[in-house]
């Protein structure tokens, strides 16, 4: 009987054992739904909306910029700390204020430029007619070069 009971131990376990061993079978991947071949008939053209610009969004102005900018407040806040652009494309400073008249029209833009990390930069007065926003970005009718010579902002 302890013989019997031994091989049926034995036979026990070799089955777990090869029970173990065998690999689990591929899980079959789930089918996607079929497309379905029919659209929905469009129906008569929508009707445009015009997007409302965002407050920050800057009004983009001429070469020629006869006619100088009208900006709103959160447009003229926008602008501070923007990039000024020789017209020889170099990153020339930042501009440092706009100062607008009564009805929001820009009558100059002050600008800190030339120095580095803020030290040795110099504000200057740029009129109207001096630059142009393009694309969110104020860019000068002036070089690098000519932009030094643009007139210094003094304190009253």
């Amino acid at each position: 009987m302890k013989s019997t009971s031994l091989i049926i131990a034995s036979l026990m376990l070799s089955t777990a054992a090869i029970a173990q061993d065998t690999p689990p079978e591929p899980a079959t991947p789930a089918t996607p739904p079929a497309a379905t071949d029919t659209a929905p008939a469009p129906s008569a053209a929508p009707a445009e909306v015009p997007a409302s610009p965002a407050p920050s969004e800057l009004p983009s102005t001429t070469a020629d910029n006869s006619a100088a900018p009208v900006l709103s407040d959160e447009q003229a806040a926008a602008l501070k700390n923007k990039v000024v652009w020789s017209s020889d494309q170099k990153n020339i400073g930042e501009v440092a204020e706009v100062v607008r008249d009564n009805s929001g029209r820009v009558t100059e833009l002050h600008a800190d430029i030339g120095g580095f990390l803020g030290f040795g930069e110099t504000r200057v007065r740029i009129s109207p007619g001096e630059f142009k926003i393009v694309n969110d970005r104020v860019e000068l009718t002036r070089t690098e070069e000519q932009a030094e010579n643009l007139p210094e902002v003094t304190d009253n």
